[in-house]
């Protein structure tokens, strides 16, 4: 089964109306995960930095946050993961990804042996690129 790693920025267009065509492909992958296409990794990075842009810029409430997020982890084919090794973050960190939750994501797809990292950020699917890992899209 494929493991895609998913970034904030994933969630964050799944769960709110900032850009349709992203919020459509969000969609798509998460359905493909509780149809057992593919096993949906959100690191427990992108928990704490989903949390943070939902409270600080969208304005939702903690009740609500904490909803949400009790939802995803109950989400058929999403699986929480904590997996990170920190000596390789500060090897890629930040040279090869400047952005040090990009880093982490990148160590923890190494981690936990995804096969893509599915982003809507252009600049790191190209970091990811150049790293030789694989974006979902």
């Amino acid at each position: 089964m494929r493991r895609v790693l998913v970034d904030t920025n994933v969630l964050v267009s799944f769960l709110t109306d900032r850009d349709r065509g992203q919020q459509e492909r969000a969609e798509e992958l998460l359905a493909s995960a509780a149809d057992g296409k593919l096993e949906l990794m959100v690191h427990q990075s992108v928990v704490f930095e989903l949390a943070y842009v939902l409270l600080n810029l969208y304005g939702t409430s903690p009740a609500e946050v904490r909803g949400i997020l009790v939802a995803l982890t109950m989400l058929p084919g999403v699986r929480l993961i904590d997996e990170l090794s920190w000596s390789e973050v500060l090897r890629i960190w930040p040279e090869t990804f400047p952005d040090l939750a990009d880093a982490a994501l990148a160590a923890a797809y190494r981690d936990v042996h995804a096969d893509a990292i599915a982003t809507f950020d252009k600049k790191f699917i190209r970091r990811l690129n150049r790293a030789g890992l694989q974006p979902a899209w």
